[in-house]
């Protein structure tokens, strides 16, 4: 056996081993969170969409994409092992303020197949195009959460024909433009090995208490017990061979050099308190695209879709609007007014 599949046992058993521990301690406060009132009773986490489809993608899988409202565009791209039901509360809330809201799930989740050539940066890229031009959207507003951001900054650089006909501005939400392991070869290869190896998220999210513990990690300040339970039932809905494969092929990402090539109007959007994808990430994509704009939620973990749905969707209108969504022509990071100027977060940059 070799070091790194020892080390990989070991961190299995040690994060196991932790996670336990974690559990064992706070089963009670973790019991009453999930059972704690919420102040108007649960969310409204009903999916709700005028139209859908079941789109092929160009390897052989499918992608399952759904739409509500009327107006301009804005496309949804969900996180990993998450899917379309991320936006649940986008779906009910822009089509209402005059927009029309696109939202499909990436290869593998939800209730899209996988295509023969698996998972990938390319296969991201290709899918997000698949969806612009199949169902031939135009000047829309694409929004990317977490692994969605990876596809959306891949999209924009292999694809920039499709990018610059169809898009007129981009956000990137809670994401990274580089893997934290890629500092290191041997981390590179236990985070592989351990995908490849590991329990399986699952396995940890099955029980409801500890399932409830982990998705938590997800959130800020005080989220509601439905938007993290909703967000745990979301994880055990992925397969877990998906789970595997998409995480491969994240661990190797490192597109900080790469994106200064965006020339698209460009939204930052980070929680200062996202332990998934630190603010420290956001900044950095941010320092790194020309002309983007950085904002960042106070208290806000990673689920910003879900536990600052009001602050996040007046920023989505507030974009949507400032670069034209709906309007004709193309719009460059460069031209007059594209994007106003970038701004100072909370934090500090």
């Amino acid at each position: 056996m070799s070091r790194v599949a020892k080390i990989a046992g070991i961190a299995t058993g040690v994060v196991a081993g932790a996670v336990g521990t974690a559990y064992g301690i706070e089963r009670a406060v973790i019991a009453r969170g999930r059972k704690r009132r919420e102040p108007d009773g649960p969310a409204e986490l009903t999916l709700k969409f005028d139209e859908s489809w079941t789109l092929p993608s160009h390897d052989g899988g499918t992608i399952n994409v759904v739409a509500r409202g009327a107006g301009p565009t804005i496309v949804l791209i969900h996180g990993i092992t998450l899917s379309l039901r991320s936006w649940v509360l986008q779906l009910e809330s822009l089509p209402e303020l005059g927009f029309r809201v696109v939202a499909f799930d990436h290869r593998g989740h939800g209730e899209s197949l996988a295509g023969e050539s698996g998972h990938s940066l390319e296969n991201l890229a290709a899918d997000v195009a698949s969806v612009l031009e199949q169902l031939d959207l135009r000047d829309v507003l694409l929004v990317g959460h977490s692994m969605g951001g990876v596809a959306v900054e891949a999209f924009a650089l292999l694809q920039p024909d499709v990018a610059h006909e169809r898009v007129r501005g981009l956000v990137l939400l809670s994401t990274l433009a580089r893997a934290p392991m890629m500092g290191s070869e041997r981390m590179r290869k236990l985070a592989g090995m351990l995908s490849r190896q590991g329990p399986g998220v699952g396995v940890f999210m099955h029980p409801p208490n500890l399932g409830f513990l982990l998705a938590r990690l997800g959130y800020g300040r005080d989220p509601l017990p439905s938007h993290v339970e909703m967000n745990r039932q979301m994880i055990l809905e992925c397969d877990p061979q998906t789970v595997q494969l998409a995480l491969a092929a994240l661990f190797e990402l490192d597109l900080v050099d790469e994106i200064a090539a965006i020339d698209l109007p460009t939204l930052v959007i980070t929680g200062s308190a996202d332990l998934i994808a630190p603010p420290a990430e956001s900044r950095r994509i941010a320092q790194r695209i020309p002309g983007a704009r950085l904002e960042t939620l106070k208290g806000g973990g990673h689920m910003l879709m879900l536990e600052r749905a009001d602050e996040l969707n007046a920023l989505l209108v507030e974009f949507a609007r400032e670069v034209g969504t709906g309007s004709r022509g193309r719009r460059h990071a460069g031209d007059a007014g594209a994007v106003s100027p970038a701004r100072v977060a909370e934090d500090g940059r």
